[in-house]
């Protein structure tokens, strides 16, 4: 997906962008507008993302204004991955507890529709480890930690024990995603069909939490079922008058959220190791192909670093009809402050990046990998910005686009900018990722060193041809 679209065509300041940026399909047709619900962004705050999940409560509260005055209506997020907590987590006066309170308080406060995610039959892991014959039984779904059957009646009760709890904390809820696995789900025979124990759980669930937010409305999801049960799913879910949506399958069932990967906007390319990878052109076609479908827009995101694709998502949402140059010269002024020239070319910046970075290792061949001949032209785009608009050094959305620039050029085994340029570049921008987002720069400095431009010259294309090179001068020198 990530080097879908991505033709390159010359612009002027000789930047070279994708040939489908700022030019209409053959087929255009004009899409009229019409109103999302629920229209925002899913911050999926657990412990796979790439640092959210450190946020202190200001942080979230300027991450819930942005994506306010980006257009979003409502946001996401997960309070309480049992499985992943702890009893002590959930005790009234923890600050994990209090932190999840005030997320969703900040969230109201901005005057917008809270939404959480949770699972269906997760608990704390203390309690299955203490309770062994209540674990779910492994196999057909993606489970993860602290998952129970949810057949067992002692196991159903712990389960119902907790969500009372979140239930009746949270100041606010008006949506409820719940999906029937990922995480979740028990492989049992009294668990089977498992679709109709999902929605017989869920029913309750839901039940459950409208007594403490009756506005709350419920979303089922089926993705990651086999095809027959998405197809018993989707035909109890039409009788299921309790549940108002799903999140993008089984389609036919109920009004659509367009929500996990269709399209993907976070995990794309390196989950955010390698800095944002803009995926504007897919996000557009997505939307233009699918927008009489759909009745709202949730994009799941895991960081910061997909900050330019949930504002095109947000953006598309209300007009496909927008060319990608209209909505990355959007973003370029409004979320970079440029204007004029600046704004142009870091559009064409935004519109080309997208390709393949950190590729692997060839330790034979020094032409291996992308062979994208544009790459140094967006890092020079993006050095000259900075040069023009000092302001930019304090930006960090400045700085993930430069730095997925920077990973570009290293995947090419060729350039105009030379090997030191790069590297020290590179650093740099990890440097004011760690000033600017600290909890992102902490995400990417984790990686292996392999994984981090500049640090391993063996493994990126740009710099190993040099390398590899060098080694070989010794044979030649004997």
């Amino acid at each position: 997906m990530a080097g879908e679209g991505n033709g390159v065509a010359t612009q002027a300041g000789g930047t070279r962008v994708s040939s489908e940026v700022g030019r209409e399909p053959r087929d255009a047709v004009s899409i009229p507008a019409k109103e999302f619900d629920p229209l925002g962004v899913f911050l999926a705050n657990h412990g796979g993302s790439t640092g959210i999940q450190h946020w202190p409560l200001e942080r979230w509260r300027q991450e819930i204004q942005s994506l306010k005055r980006m257009g979003a209506r409502c946001v996401w997020y997960l309070p309480m991955e049992f499985g992943q907590r702890a009893k002590h987590d959930f005790d009234g006066n923890a600050p994990y507890w209090r932190l999840q309170q005030g997320i969703c308080r900040a969230i109201a406060e901005a005057g917008l529709a809270a939404g959480i995610y949770l699972g269906l039959n997760d608990i704390f892991a203390e309690t299955v480890n203490a309770n062994p014959d209540w674990k779910a039984k492994e196999g057909k779904y993606f489970q993860e930690e602290g998952e129970v059957c949810p057949s067992n009646p002692a196991a159903l009760e712990a389960i119902f024990e907790l969500r009372e709890k979140l239930f009746s904390g949270l100041p606010q809820i008006d949506y409820v995603i719940t999906p029937i696995t990922d995480y979740g789900g028990c492989s049992c025979e009294r668990c089977s069909p498992y679709p109709l124990t999902y929605l017989k759980v869920f029913e309750r669930q839901a039940a459950l939490c409208r007594r403490f937010h009756p506005q709350a409305k419920i979303i089922a999801a089926g993705h990651t079922l086999a095809l027959d049960e998405e197809d018993m799913l989707r035909s109890h879910l039409r009788k299921s008058g309790w549940v108002n949506f799903v999140a993008d399958i089984p389609r036919g069932a109920k009004p659509i959220i367009k929500y996990y990967i269709n399209p993907e906007i976070t995990m794309v390319n390196g989950w955010g190791a390698y800095g944002p990878c803009p995926a504007l052109p897919i996000i557009r076609r997505t939307y233009r192909e699918d927008y009489l479908r759909v009745a709202g827009a949730m994009p799941y995101s895991e960081g910061i670093h997909d900050d330019v694709n949930r504002f095109a998502v947000l953006r598309y949402a209300v007009n496909p009809n927008l060319s990608v140059l209209d909505v990355a010269r959007e973003y370029a002024e409004e979320w970079l402050g440029l204007k004029g020239s600046s704004a142009s070319r870091v559009a064409e910046v935004i519109g080309g990046l997208g390709a393949e970075a950190g590729i692997g290792r060839a330790y034979f061949w020094t032409e291996y990998g992308t062979g994208n001949k544009d790459t140094d032209d967006r890092v020079k785009a993006l050095i000259d910005a900075r040069t023009l608009n000092p302001q930019l050094k304090d930006n960090y959305r400045y700085w993930l686009l430069h730095y997925r620039a920077i990973c570009e050029s290293f995947s090419s085994p060729s350039g105009s900018l030379s090997d030191e340029v790069l590297i020290a570049e590179a650093e740099t921008a990890r440097q004011a990722f760690l000033r600017l987002e600290p909890e992102y720069g902490r995400f990417v400095a984790s990686h292996h060193v392999s994984l981090l431009p500049g640090r391993s010259l063996w493994t990126w294309p740009r710099t190993f041809r040099t390398a590899w090179k060098r080694e070989n001068t010794f044979l030649a020198a004997k």
